[in-house]
């Protein structure tokens, strides 16, 4: 009598074990895989082994000014720089630094907008800095991808070092100055309303005689 008791209490915790274990695969591919923060640990992952087909898979590079800075970037003009490499330092090459560790404090969703607080800790000249960016994400038609645009200008001044400052004033700058500085300063007039909303970002061109 003691043995088929036994027998039938171990049966039951093994079918609660099986139980367990379906939810947690459930909830990981049902609910987890949709999320902002699996989205966002997915582009970290990708950004690291700079793979860049994976990378651009978790993107939203939708906006103006993102738009603008890659098209300099990929003509090779003074300013330009690619943004995808600003909000993961090292991917690309590792002149913004290398990331060394991530770590996602909190994620908060708000309908097709979620905002991440993050902190990494990113090697530069020698130096590990730590910098507090909050990611902003969006959900598509193709799942949760990182707002680069939003990203990168609205937590601008933790991307952006002092040192890197300084060296994109100096190359604005001179684009202000040159042949090609009024034409610079009418394209930034045209999307003026976009760029004020990210003051850090607005100042620097300010300081630049761009804006």
């Amino acid at each position: 009598m003691a043995k088929r008791e036994s027998g039938r209490v171990l049966g039951i915790l093994v079918f609660l074990l099986l139980l367990a274990g379906i939810g947690v695969g459930a909830w990981y591919f049902l609910v987890y895989t949709k999320s902002p923060q699996y989205a966002l640990n997915q582009f970290f992952a990708a950004a690291k082994a700079n793979d860049t087909q994976k990378v651009e898979q978790y993107l939203d590079k939708s906006g103006a000014i993102v738009g603008m800075l890659a098209a300099a970037a990929a003509m090779g003009q003074a300013g330009g720089i690619d943004p995808v490499r600003a909000i993961y330092p090292g991917y690309g090459d590792a002149s913004l630094g290398q990331t060394q560790k991530v770590t996602i404090e909190s994620v908060t969703v708000e309908g097709d907008r979620a905002k991440a607080k993050v902190v990494m800790e990113v090697a530069v000249d020698g130096k590990t800095e730590t910098i507090k960016p909050t990611y902003v994400l969006v959900k598509t038609e193709d799942g949760w991808k990182v707002q680069v645009q939003d990203t990168v200008f609205g937590s601008f001044n933790q991307f952006v070092t002092p040192r890197l400052r300084r060296t994109l004033e100096r190359q604005l700058r001179g684009v202000a100055n040159s042949p090609m500085g009024a034409m610079a300063k009418q394209q930034l007039q045209e999307i003026r309303a976009e760029i004020e909303k990210y003051p850090e970002f607005a100042q620097l061109l300010k300081q630049a005689g761009l804006l």
